[in-house]
């Protein structure tokens, strides 16, 4: 007679960015909050940052410009957790 294992594995996903933090104006929060590089952004969303640009693009993300024309995100976007 045989036996039948099942083995069941959970896991969870912890993304540490070390970075620069940028504090800036968020329209859609409507108050300071630390923002997000393109690259964080999509790494903290799971897609790739031709998505960031096209969800902020689109308005799908909150998101603003430097003046040196350095795309921000607000982390708090509610679109922006998968």
């Amino acid at each position: 007679m045989s036996t039948r294992t099942e083995i069941t594995v959970e896991t969870d996903r912890w993304v540490v960015v070390k970075r620069h933090r940028t504090t800036a104006w968020c329209e859609g929060c409507s108050r300071h909050v630390e923002m997000l590089n393109v690259d964080d952004a999509a790494i903290f969303a799971k897609v790739n940052s031709r998505t960031i640009f096209h969800w902020a693009e689109s308005g799908v993300v909150h998101s603003s410009e430097t003046a040196e024309g350095l795309l921000l995100i607000c982390p708090h976007s509610p679109n922006l957790h998968s």
